[in-house]
């Protein structure tokens, strides 16, 4: 089957440490474990990365598709927020500053419901997604929390 092309490694200290070291592919980061009685900690938590990756893979299929169609997407920028629930959901703000037509705006939010991580991630959790594109799209807001 071969070497897998993306792995990752976290490493706890001893059972006194909250930050566990994560080697993703050879990149070093710190991801802080959240207590259950405490407020998220800043820096990388578990969920934090979960939503890093849903949003990197969106911004990069968003920016790969319409390169496809010969439309330069301007500043594209993918916003996720994990909202608590049992199971946990996202809230996903797509914007495009660039112009979007009605016919490829439809098209592209399609593509964003089909990107890699999204289908891994959606047999788990509701994701639920805003696009927005065109000159409005450079004053959205993004998502807080709950």
């Amino acid at each position: 089957m071969g070497e897998p092309n993306v792995w990752s490694v976290a490493r706890l200290p001893d059972a006194e440490h909250r930050n566990a070291d994560v080697t993703v592919n050879g990149f070093d980061l710190a991801c802080a474990i959240p207590a259950d009685d405490a407020d998220e900690p800043a820096g990388a938590t578990p969920f934090g990365l979960l939503a890093g990756s849903l949003s990197a893979c969106t911004a990069m299929t968003v920016r790969d598709y319409l390169h496809r169609w010969r439309v330069e997407p301007g500043e594209v920028v993918v916003h996720v927020a994990v909202l608590p629930g049992s199971p946990p959901a996202l809230d996903r703000r797509v914007s495009v500053a660039g112009p979007v037509g009605p016919e490829l705006r439809q098209q592209l939010a399609v593509e964003i419901d089909n990107t890699p991580v999204t289908r891994l991630l959606l047999a788990a959790m509701t994701i639920r997604t805003v696009l927005t594109t065109g000159p409005t799209a450079r004053t959205v807001v993004p998502p807080t929390g709950p």
